[in-house]
C-alpha cells in the first residue's frame, strides 16, 4: 500500500502555521485560567470578546452606519448573552423579598436551561426595522443579517456560560441529582458547589471538554489537509477545506475527547449528574457530534463571510483572522451541546 503524497509546503505556509501556532498558546495562557477561576473573571474575558466579535460583525458588511446603530446592536447582542442572569437573580431577589430571605447576587447557580426574552427580540426586530426604513445604508438584506447574526452571537455567547455554570445548576439546585455529589466527596450538593475543587476545578471540565473537541478538529484539520488534502470540501464555502482534513479533524477531535472524558468519568468524577458512568454512551455521542458542529460552526460563518466578500471578519488574531474566525465553531458546539443537555435532564422533553 503506498503512503499518502504529501503536498508541498511552502515558506509562507510555514510562516502562517507558526504565527497561528504563537497566537493560539497567547489565547490558551490567557482564556484557560480564566474558565478555571470562574466568576466574573470569566464574565469580564467573555465580554471582551464579545465586544470585538461585535465590532467584527458589524464591520464585515462594509459599509458606515450612524452611532446609534452600533449603540443599539452592542445593547442588544449582550442583553441576549446575559439576560438569563438578569432575569434569574431579579426572581430570586422578589422571591427573597416575599420570603424575607437573603438575597445573594449569583453568577453561577441559575443556568438551568438558555432562555431569550421575547421582548427584547420583539424590540430588535422592529429597531432594525425601523432603522432600515429611515435609514440610507441599510437594506433588507443587512437587517436580516443583523437580526439572525445578533441573536447567533447572543445565544452562542450565552452557551457558553451555560456549559460552564450547568454543574452548578444540577448539582446544587436539581433535587434529582444532589444525592450524586456524593460521589465527590461525601457531602451534599448545596455544599459541594461551594468547595474550591469544584468550583475552580471540576466544574470547568464540561467546558474544557467541549473546547478540547473543537479546538483539537481544528488543528488537525488545518495540519492535515495542509499536508495530504488533494479534494476540496467545499469550494462555494470555504475554499482551502479539504476531505482529508475534515475527517482528520472529527477523527482526532473525538478520541481526544474520550481521552479526556471516559477517564474522568469512570473514575468518579463525571462532569454531570447525567453524564456519569452508567451513562457512558451519551459522552461517546457527545464527543463524535462536538466536532461536527465545530465544523458546522466554522462553514456557517465562512459562508455568511462569502456572502459579503471577505476572507476574514477581522485581523485581531494573526493567522486566524478575527475573533469570530476564531470562536465561531466554539459557539456553535456549545450551543448544541446546551441543547442537548436541557432535553437530556429533562426527559426529552421538547416543550421544556
Amino acid at each position: 500500500m503506498s503512503k499518502p503524497e504529501m503536498n508541498e509546503i511552502t515558506p509562507q505556509a510555514k510562516s502562517s502555521f507558526l504565527n497561528r501556532s504563537i497566537v493560539a498558546l497567547i489565547l490558551i495562557a490567557v482564556i484557560l485560567p480564566a474558565f478555571f477561576l470562574g466568576g466574573w473573571v470569566f464574565f469580564f474575558v467573555i465580554a471582551v470578546v464579545l465586544c470585538f466579535a461585535i465590532y467584527e460583525m458589524i464591520h464585515a458588511t462594509g459599509k458606515k452606519y450612524p452611532w446609534y446603530f452600533w449603540v443599539f446592536t452592542y445593547l442588544f447582542v449582550f442583553s441576549f448573552t446575559y439576560w438569563f442572569i438578569i432575569k434569574s437573580n431579579a426572581f430570586a431577589l422578589i422571591e427573597a423579598q416575599r420570603s424575607g430571605a437573603e438575597f445573594h447576587f449569583s453568577l453561577e447557580e441559575h443556568f438551568s436551561t438558555l432562555d431569550v426574552s421575547v421582548i427584547g427580540l420583539a424590540v430588535a426586530i422592529f429597531g432594525y426595522l425601523l432603522m432600515g426604513i429611515i435609514g440610507h445604508s441599510l437594506t433588507f438584506d443587512d437587517v436580516s443579517y443583523f437580526i439572525t447574526f445578533s441573536l447567533l452571537l447572543g445565544l452562542g455567547f450565552q452557551a457558553a456560560f451555560f456549559v460552564r455554570y450547568y454543574p452548578f445548576y444540577l448539582f446544587g439546585s436539581f433535587p434529582e441529582y444532589q444525592s450524586q455529589a456524593l460521589v465527590f466527596a461525601g457531602v451534599d450538593g448545596k455544599t459541594l458547589i461551594g468547595m474550591p475543587i469544584f468550583k475552580y476545578g471540576l466544574s470547568t471540565s464540561l467546558l474544557c471538554f467541549v473546547f478540547i473537541g473543537t479546538t483539537i478538529n481544528d488543528t488537525f484539520a488545518y495540519v492535515l489537509g495542509s499536508l495530504f488534502g488533494k479534494r476540496k470540501l467545499n469550494v462555494k464555502v470555504s475554499p482551502h477545506k479539504t476531505w482529508v482534513g475534515f475527517f482528520g479533524g472529527w477523527a482526532m477531535g473525538t478520541v481526544c475527547c474520550l481521552l479526556f472524558a471516559l477517564p474522568l468519568t469512570f473514575c468518579g468524577f463525571p462532569m454531570l449528574p447525567t453524564l456519569r458512568a452508567g451513562n457512558w454512551y451519551w459522552i461517546v455521542a457527545l464527543s463524535i457530534v462536538i466536532p461536527l458542529l465545530g465544523d458546522l460552526g466554522d462553514l456557517s460563518f465562512s459562508f455568511i463571510k462569502r456572502h459579503y466578500g471577505i476572507k476574514d471578519y477581522g485581523t485581531l488574531l494573526r493567522g486566524h483572522g478575527g475573533m469570530i474566525d476564531r470562536v465561531g465553531s466554539d459557539l456553535f458546539a456549545c450551543l448544541g451541546v446546551s441543547a442537548f443537555l436541557i432535553f437530556l435532564t429533562n426527559g426529552w422533553n421538547l416543550f421544556i
